[in-house]
């Protein structure tokens, strides 16, 4: 599985269509630092936590999943996993593969937005105000949130398999706005209830407000926990989906 893994990853990676996601991701969150530096002249500080925690939690999970959804769905079109089996690879080594691949694209992705918020900050927001910005919440709460992309990548990759080919595209991009639309208006009737916050808790597109570069997030555990619950059942689900898919 390790040569699997190996081949996957360069392959994916030299993908024109990861370097263009990188690139624009890293672009948009720039453009959005020089959008911020002209409402009432923010501070660093305060940038860097709006764009790293609004924009960037946001758009990430979405420039996330069209990514690995074109990587993946381009081997149920161009005959890879037929070519895969027929040198002997199993069906939860492919998948595996696939699930390990996405991850570590995730992470790149995250490392992508951390730079490029840092940079947006200095850039557009002249030097970031050190003493408001607390460390302990930045690095606590993007391991939150990292961990429940993390999540929601595994759902991604069930997606693929659910949807072969480009389709997972669509369905993915579908998927994230309704569910952001979902709990937009359900957080307005529902906010103070305790359900619907723990709800909250096991989707990354309801966090948006759960985040700032200054305070801890509320019980960060639980939501970590939340979020890997969300991906082990996602990644059960599409085992099992993949082992009995018919490629005839």
């Amino acid at each position: 599985m390790t040569k699997l893994i190996r081949a996957d990853m360069i392959r994916m990676f030299k993908a024109r269509t990861m370097h263009m996601m990188m690139l624009l991701f890293a672009g948009l969150m720039l453009f959005e630092g020089w959008i911020s530096s002209g409402e009432d002249a923010q501070s660093g500080s305060h940038m860097f936590s709006a764009i790293i925690f609004g924009m960037g939690s946001m758009l990430l999970p979405m420039f996330v999943s069209i990514g690995i959804c074109l990587i993946i769905g381009s081997e149920f079109t161009n005959g890879g996993i037929r070519n895969k089996m027929t040198v002997g690879h199993t069906r939860q080594a492919i998948y595996g593969s696939w699930l390990i691949c996405s991850f570590v694209i995730t992470l790149a992705m995250t490392a992508v937005l951390i730079i490029s918020s840092f940079a947006a900050a200095l850039i557009f927001g002249g030097n970031i105000v050190i003493d408001d910005i607390s460390v302990k919440a930045v690095v606590i709460n993007l391991l939150v949130m990292t961990v429940c992309d993390l999540g929601f990548t595994a759902v991604i990759v069930l997606f693929c398999t659910l949807f072969t080919g480009y389709k997972s595209v669509a369905v993915a991009f579908i998927y994230n706005e309704v569910t952001m639309m979902i709990f937009s208006i359900l957080g307005e009737t529902f906010q103070k209830s305790s359900a619907y916050k723990l709800l909250t808790r096991f989707f990354i597109q309801a966090q948006m407000k759960f985040y700032t570069a200054t305070e801890v997030t509320d019980s960060p555990a639980l939501t970590a926990l939340c979020g890997a619950s969300l991906g082990i059942v996602a990644t059960i689900a599409g085992i099992v989906s993949f082992r009995n898919q018919d490629f005839k």
